[in-house]
């Protein structure tokens, strides 16, 4: 495992981490530490997938269990769709090759065959010799066009396997970049689509902000409402910054209950307006249960914003934003505090 965080983030990992540790009853050890610091970065998919759909089932964590989420999703997880994408070129590859070797036996034995054919060739052939060497020559040839046929459809269905496995790829770098359990983006999709947006508004002079929003005591709610409802409050949050977003805009899920919201050719004042239209979304919510009705109370999210400084790198436009969520956290929460 390799990280390349700012000490920032780590220590907000770590924070992360350490909560989701003492959230679960889970002892304190490098193993725990490990997967629940994974968990908080949101780069892993599979790995937070397989947690979020364990807990949403209303299972609890055993460490028998956190060691297979290791040895899957972490010591080995890097290599499942190398793997995958390595078998089944090996299969296809299996299939020509078999294709190609009995089309090249069809052809050997009719090449010995008409060698044969042509050996009994004598000077005077009667009539019944013609008829059935013409016979022979004919029970070749079709042999060797039903080979050919065969061939054919046999590359055929190669193609269409290996069109099947780019779909497949497709669709697994798609997943990759997001979060199971809210279906937006998580913080690989979040830091590609960064990369490109600082790419373009270099190119074009445009503004882009970068908005960062953190659930206020989302471990209270946890604590006391249990983790369905929790997953439900997540899903919920990035619904509403979806639904207050739109054109080239980007909601993310980027670490436990953060979320970044990028916002391409938008002014810094636009990107406060929008960050506190969001706050008092979720200010006037008042959210229920659905199965039982029993209200539980009110969910708000801090703000930051920051607008890009040219030159300076991602991690630090992520930086100076995360800074100003900080400040809103430790102000009194529930603001919206640009940079």
């Amino acid at each position: 495992m390799q990280y390349d965080h700012n000490i920032d983030d780590s220590r907000r990992y770590l924070r992360l981490a350490l909560e989701m540790i003492g959230k679960h009853g889970l002892p304190t050890d490098p193993l725990n530490y490990c997967i629940w610091y994974e968990y908080a970065t949101g780069k892993n998919g599979a790995l937070n997938a397989a947690i979020d759909n364990h807990l949403g089932n209303g299972n609890r964590l055993s460490m028998a269990l956190i060691q297979q989420l290791f040895n899957q999703y972490i010591a080995n997880g890097r290599e499942t769709v190398t793997t995958l994408v390595r078998e089944e070129l090996k299969k296809i590859f299996a299939e020509i090759i078999g294709a190609i070797q009995t089309t090249k036996k069809h052809f050997s034995r009719s090449e010995n065959n008409l060698e044969t054919i042509n050996e009994t060739l004598a000077p005077n052939l009667s009539e019944a010799d013609v008829e059935r060497i013409v016979s022979q020559i004919k029970h070749e040839i079709k042999t060797l066009e039903s080979s050919s046929v065969s061939f054919r459809e046999q590359l055929r269905q190669a193609t269409r396997e290996i069109d099947q496995l780019k779909s497949k790829m497709a669709q697994y770098r798609q997943e990759a970049l997001k979060d199971p359990l809210t279906r937006i983006d998580n913080r690989r999709g979040f830091e590609k689509k960064l990369n490109k947006s600082i790419a373009e508004t270099k190119a074009t002079a445009a503004s882009l902000c970068l908005i960062m929003a953190d659930i206020d005591h989302f471990k209270k709610i946890n604590d006391a409402h249990g983790h369905l409802v929790g997953d439900n409050v997540l899903r919920m949050v990035a619904a509403t910054i979806n639904d207050c977003i739109k054109g080239r805009d980007l909601a993310a899920r980027i670490g436990g209950e953060e979320f970044a919201i990028l916002l391409p050719e938008t002014p810094f004042e636009g990107a406060l307006k929008l960050a506190e239209n969001m706050r008092l979304a979720f200010e006037q919510l008042d959210l229920k249960r659905k199965n039982t009705g029993e209200l539980l109370g009110q969910v708000t999210l801090s703000f930051g914003v920051a607008v890009y400084h040219p030159d300076e790198t991602g991690e630090e436009f992520i930086h100076r934003a995360d800074h100003a969520l900080y400040q809103s956290k430790n102000t009194g929460r529930n603001k919206v505090t640009g940079f």
